[in-house]
Formats: C-alpha cells, structure tokens, sequence
C-alpha cells in the first residue's frame, strides 16, 4: 500500500494551497485539513506496514480476542461439520496489532498463533472479502438495478422506458413498481453472470 506516498502528496497540496495563483485564504480550510489528513493516512501507512511484518514473519498472536474468544479456524471449534459464519474468523487491522502487542502478558500464559495459521483451514477464505467489499458492491448492484429499472417498460403503471412509475393519482411514484423492478434486477443480474 503506497499510503505514505498518498500522504507526502497531501503535504505537498497543503504546501501549495499555502500560495494560490489568486490571492485567497485557504489555510484554515484547504491547508490545515489536508496537513490532518495527511498525518492520518502516515498513521495508516505504518499501521499497515506493522501488520504486514507481523504477518509476513509470522510473528505470534494471542490465540484468543480480549473477551477470551477464540479467532481464526479456532473460533469455529474442532467439529468442522457444525461450521457457519461466524464472527472473530477474519482480524481487523487493529485486532492483529493488538494481539501481537509484546507487552500483553499472554506470551507467559499461551502458546502464540501465526496469523495464516489461524487462519489455515477456514472454509470459504478464498471467496472472502471484507464486509465495506460486499457493502460497496451491493450498493453499486442497487444502483445498476435502479438506472435498468428506468430503462425498462413498466407493466404496473405504463410508464415508458425513461420516464418514472406513476400513481394511480398520475403522480410520479417513490419507487419503481415490483414487477419493473424485478425485470430489471433480472437483468443486471444475467448481465453480472455473464461477465
């Protein structure tokens, strides 16, 4: 992740917002929130840079959450056939500092766990992605679904392609009606499959 180049990039924006060709300004608005920013994303950047180590080297975590949950292949238990989704199976950014943190006293009471490790066994973990992932590609799914939904005859109201649903008081409608929907979503969802 190239956060730190992101970061030198901010500085160097603030820097320039400090001079504008037109005289105006910007340092409390453009200047200061950019040099915050760029203090965040530094921040991030050696996070990440941390995380990568302790993964990379294989570095021991505590094998349990602070609440004593267990994480990782662990958290489902030893009975594979029983697995579902369940949470704690995939660390945060900020979980795995945390429970590789040397200066917990865990490292005197329990055996560590590499990060792949614990991971090593989960079932799906080739499909899996992060939760804001999933968010991000249902809400463009929903776009796609609402833009296919304008573009299609409405059987409910008569509604060309291109115009909105209607009421039955000839008002434009809050929603498209459920079966141009369905068409619609139908459609995404073949053109989706195709791709």
């Amino acid at each position: 992740m190239h956060l730190d180049a992101a970061a030198v990039w901010l500085r160097q924006l603030a820097i320039a917002a400090e001079t504008p060709a037109v005289p105006i300004e910007l340092g409390a608005n453009v200047s200061d929130r950019l040099d915050v920013m760029a203090d965040e994303l530094a921040r991030l950047g050696r996070d990440v840079a941390q995380a990568d180590t302790i993964i990379s080297e294989w570095q021991p975590l505590r094998p349990c959450l602070p609440d004593r949950a267990p994480w990782g292949a662990r958290a489902h238990g030893s009975d594979r056939g029983q697995w579902g989704k369940r949470l704690s199976t995939v660390l945060s950014l900020r979980q795995v500092l945390m429970l590789a943190a040397a200066d917990l006293p865990w490292n005197d009471e329990e055996r560590g766990i590499a990060y792949l490790d614990g991971l090593n066994g989960l079932p799906g973990l080739e499909e899996w992605e992060s939760p804001r992932a999933a968010e991000r590609r249902a809400a463009a799914r929903r776009a796609a679904i609402q833009a296919q939904a304008l573009k299609e005859h409405c059987e409910t109201c008569q509604a060309i392609a291109g115009t909105h649903c209607r009421t039955k008081n000839d008002r434009i409608a809050d929603a498209y009606h459920k079966p141009r929907l369905a068409l619609a979503t139908q459609v995404v969802d073949e053109r989706r499959e195709e791709s």
